[in-house]
């Protein structure tokens, strides 16, 4: 199985710690948009230039 694939379960349990994180950190929809940008930055593929 491809490691960069996430199943339907994994989703799931990612989602909802996301919205448990917004929930608890965000006082705002602007927090809240932070929150989720900077966890999608964090998940992002390392480039690597050289190959």
């Amino acid at each position: 199985m491809d490691p960069d694939i996430m199943t339907q379960a994994e989703l799931v349990i990612f989602l909802e710690t996301l919205a448990e994180n917004v929930e608890i950190k965000a006082r705002t929809p602007k927090d809240a948009a932070e929150i989720i940008r900077a966890k999608a930055e964090a998940l992002k593929p390392q480039q690597n230039p050289g190959k």
